[in-house]
């Protein structure tokens, strides 16, 4: 009634290659291989692309922010230095205005009289009481 089975034993058996698969499978590698190499580098440099158009915008916000800084602080600089600020705050440290006629208006050397002025100082022999630093009028 039941049937017996009889064991084979298939160790020593080797399976031939297919040469024609093989060679169907080599085609197709030696053709999807590049094809899929093109197009990941296609993908890769749009998004490359896409990824740099963000960081120019990026950019370009970050520079007008900064120049609308530098406006602003243009505005405050020129305010706190203007004349009238300037007079406010001395105002308030309990500075007065000084009479015109104790002002001394000093000017600046010439090259040559400072280069004289230099080397009578280096020489021991030039006071500054010597030579007055403005013009006698």
């Amino acid at each position: 009634m039941y049937a017996q089975k009889k064991s084979i034993e298939n160790a020593h058996i080797v399976r031939e290659r297919d040469r024609q698969r093989f060679r169907e499978l080599f085609a197709v590698l030696t053709l999807g291989i590049p094809i899929g190499l093109f197009l990941l580098l296609f993908t890769w440099q749009n998004l490359e692309v896409i990824r740099l158009g963000h960081e120019v915008t990026n950019l370009q916000n970050q520079k007008k922010q900064i120049e609308n800084e530098n406006k602003a602080l243009q505005l405050q600089l020129d305010h706190l230095t203007s004349l009238h600020a300037v007079e406010q705050k001395a105002a308030a440290l309990g500075f007065e205005r000084t009479a015109p006629a104790a002002v001394v208006m000093v000017e600046r050397l010439s090259d040559s009289r400072q280069a004289d002025v230099g080397a009578g100082l280096q020489a021991g022999t030039g006071r500054s009481e010597d030579r007055p630093l403005h013009r006698p009028e």
